[in-house]
């Protein structure tokens, strides 16, 4: 008890001696969970100095290296001669604040510790949102809840999964995303990820669920198969969540199991859409109809309808062969003008063919006229063999007053 009175009496003696004594300041800044070493520096060779610690409370820690307080994580090290160090382990963010060490040296010294302490960021799991159900088209509100020091900076992202995982940055810097209108293409995860540079970044995961009533889309509206042959019939369906899904054909619904002759299916697409298939194994007259793809959930229904008729093979009627209609131009040569008027040569390419047509026959048939007209006539005879050929044929003397 003595002892201890001496002691505070030589911390009060540095107090009301403050013209004499020597301060000295110092910072330290730690993370919580960590050791903090807090220096006081005394040349005391002959250890006749008498070294009391305080903290920030004013409450007496110990003299030299006994220690008053009851708290297991505090000593005073005395390592090397001039230092009596305060060591506090497991540092928690309560311990930060001013300490005190006093040496009766003459003049009194002493030095004022300022521990800071930093605490990594956290998140408060039962203060943030939770997985989450909502109907499409509503607006979601998510919360991130994190406490630190410094405080810590919360960013949002989507994690995507279509393509390999990868993060999205969504939303603006701060503890809420806001979703308007949602659909069911913003649903999946959301991540919030709270940072203050003291250590490794904290993440807190939440779901959202979208939910919407189905939709029943048809993958053929019109399906034709012979008597006795296998056909399948299948729809898509997209509903969150799933519920009832089923083939109608009349009165009859078909699910597993369907009888002999019938198979039903389905197969995931992916996690908001299902494919429906109606197998069956041997079609039969009765088996023509109409089918309908039923989808229901407890947010609506949908169905959409389709025709199951019977395959004929078609019959075709061959087409006569039509001659070609690659023309082949005939003219009069200059030539042939003059010696021959009754024969004409073929035209190829700006070139004068040599074979020679004999004509003579064509003018058979061709109507008499007027003798009494002179007036000259040029007219265009087209004839067709495996083509069609067009003809110039110059009327002018033989034939005269046709106009």
């Amino acid at each position: 008890m003595l002892n201890w009175i001496f002691t505070l009496l030589i911390y009060k003696l540095a107090y009301v001696s403050k013209s004499v004594a020597t301060d000295l300041h110092r910072n330290i800044t730690v993370t919580e969970g960590d050791v903090a070493i807090l220096p006081c520096e005394a040349q005391d060779e002959q250890n006749k100095y008498q070294v009391v610690w305080m903290n920030p409370k004013k409450i007496l820690i110990g003299k030299n290296q006994r220690r008053f307080i009851d708290d297991a994580r505090i000593s005073i090290e005395h390592t090397r001669i001039d230092y009596w160090n305060l060591h506090i382990r497991h540092i928690r963010y309560e311990d930060r604040g001013e300490y005190t060490c006093t040496v009766n040296t003459s003049p009194v010294q002493i030095t004022r510790v300022n521990l800071m302490v930093y605490v990594p960021a956290r998140i408060l799991e039962s203060a943030s949102s939770k997985d989450i159900n909502v109907q499409e088209g509503r607006d979601v509100t998510l919360w991130c809840n994190a406490t630190g020091i410094p405080e810590p900076n919360i960013t949002w992202f989507r994690i995507n999964n279509h393509h390999g995982t990868y993060k999205e940055r969504v939303g603006a810097i701060g503890d809420t995303l806001i979703i308007k209108n949602i659909s069911r293409h913003c649903g999946g995860k959301y991540e919030c990820m709270a940072t203050n540079n003291v250590k490794a970044a904290v993440q807190h995961t939440i779901k959202v669920d979208v939910h919407f009533p189905p939709e029943v889309s048809l993958i053929n509206l019109h399906q034709s198969q012979s008597l006795g042959k296998e056909t399948i019939l299948q729809c898509d369906v997209s509903a969150s969540p799933f519920g009832v899904n089923i083939w109608r054909f009349g009165d009859r619904e078909f699910d597993q199991p369907s009888g002999p002759n019938y198979r039903t299916d389905m197969y995931k697409d992916n996690h908001l859409k299902v494919t429906l298939s109606l197998r069956i194994l041997n079609v039969s007259r009765g088996d023509f109809g109409n089918y309908t793809c039923e989808a229901q959930n407890k947010y609506g229904r949908s169905e959409r309808t389709m025709i199951l008729s019977e395959y004929t093979v078609p019959t075709f009627n061959p087409s006569p062969l039509r001659p070609s209609t690659t023309p082949k131009v005939l003219s009069y040569s200059e030539t042939m003008k003059r010696t021959h008027p009754e024969t004409v040569s073929q035209i190829k390419n700006d070139f004068e063919d040599t074979k020679i047509f004999d004509f003579s026959k064509l003018t058979e048939g061709l109507k008499e006229v007027d003798d009494s007209k002179n007036a000259g006539y040029t007219t265009r005879v087209t004839v067709q063999t495996l083509g069609t050929i067009t003809m110039f044929w110059t009327l002018k003397s033989i034939y005269p007053g046709l106009f």
